[in-house]
């Protein structure tokens, strides 16, 4: 019974942060400690920091 009622919280507190996770996202940004925790760890997987490199500093093509 007890393994029942965490399995119902769990999937409540599931759907609760999906129906509010944009509010929840701004305010674990919103803290700067976490939000330099949050960039630091992105920019160590190598795709994602390569791709955001290559939109950064995109190379334009040269004029002729």
């Amino acid at each position: 019974m007890g393994r029942i009622l965490s399995i119902v919280l769990i999937g409540m507190g599931g759907y609760y942060l999906f129906q509010k996770r944009f509010r929840v996202i701004n305010a674990v940004l919103g803290n700067s400690m976490m939000r330099r925790f949050f960039v630091r760890s992105l920019m160590n997987i190598p795709a994602i920091r390569n791709r955001m490199m290559g939109s950064v500093f995109s190379q334009s093509p040269k004029p002729i």
